[in-house]
C-alpha cells in the first residue's frame, strides 16, 4: 500500500520495508476526529480502508474540504516534517482503518536515510505545485471549470472502467464535492446536472461516470483561455 501511495512512490523497497515494519493500525469510526488544525504533530497516516476528509475553517466558521483521502492515500507530512502544528484537520469519513508511523519511528529512519530525504523533497515541491494550482484554480476558473477540473482529477485517480466511460470509484456526496469548491450542494448539483444534460456525465447507484472525457478537458481548455 505504501508503494502505491502519492509519498512513496518508487521509493526504493528497502526503505518501503524499513517503514511498514514501524507501522501500527489505528479504527476510527464515521465521523471520528483523527486530529484538529493547529494540534501538534504525532505521526504519519496512510488510508488502508475507508475515507478521511481533510478539511481546514474559516474564522467565520465555514469549512473548506480540501482533499478526500481514499485508501493508499498517506498524509499528515507538512507538520511532521517541519514540526509546526497541523494545517488542516482530519475525519474519518465511515468506518477507516488506518497505517501510523510515529514521529519518533519515522525520524530515525528519515535521519539516517539520504534516499528518503531527496524524495521526500521532491515531494514537498510537488505539493507545493499543487497548492499554487488550487490557488490558481480558485482565481482564474469558474465554477463548472473547476468542477470539470475536480472531476478529471477524480477519473485519474479513482476511475475504473464501465461501460458508458470511466467510473469514479470513490464514492463522493454532492455536498463533500461542494466543500472541494467552496460552495453549496445546491450549486454542485445544478452544474453536475448541467454536464449530465449535455452527455458528458452520467450519476448511476451513488457514483459518478464520466462518459465523454475528451468534451470535459475541452470545455476546461476553453474556460482556461477566457
Amino acid at each position: 500500500m505504501l508503494a502505491g501511495s502519492f509519498l512513496f512512490e518508487d521509493l526504493d523497497p528497502a526503505l518501503l520495508e524499513q517503514l511498514s515494519e514501524s507501522a501500527t493500525i489505528k479504527r476510527l469510526a464515521d465521523g471520528d476526529l483523527l486530529f484538529e488544525k493547529g494540534d501538534p504533530a504525532d505521526g504519519l497516516y496512510a488510508v488502508e480502508a475507508g475515507k478521511v476528509r481533510i478539511s481546514s475553517l474559516s474564522g467565520s466558521g465555514k469549512e473548506i474540504v480540501l482533499n478526500v483521502l481514499a485508501p493508499g492515500a498517506v498524509f499528515g507530512e507538512i507538520a511532521l516534517l517541519d514540526s509546526e502544528p497541523r494545517t488542516a484537520s482530519a475525519r474519518a469519513v465511515g468506518p477507516t482503518r488506518l497505517l501510523y508511523i510515529s514521529r519518533d519511528n519515522f525520524f530515525e529512519i528519515f535521519d539516517r536515510e539520504t534516499d528518503l530525504r531527496r524524495h521526500i523533497t521532491a515531494l514537498l515541491c510537488r505539493r507545493l505545485r499543487w497548492v499554487s494550482a488550487l490557488l490558481e484554480d480558485a482565481n482564474f476558473l469558474d465554477l463548472t471549470a473547476r468542477l470539470i477540473k475536480r472531476l478529471l482529477w477524480l477519473a485519474e485517480r479513482h476511475g475504473g472502467p464501465d461501460p458508458e466511460g470511466i467510473r469514479i470509484a470513490l464514492p463522493l456526496s454532492q455536498q463533500e464535492l461542494g466543500y472541494m469548491l467552496g460552495v453549496t450542494r445546491e450549486a454542485v448539483n445544478k452544474k453536475l446536472r448541467e454536464l449530465e444534460k449535455a452527455g458528458l456525465i452520467t450519476r448511476r447507484d451513488g457514483r459518478l461516470v464520466i462518459r465523454d472525457k475528451d468534451g470535459l478537458a475541452e470545455l476546461l481548455a476553453d474556460a482556461s483561455k477566457s
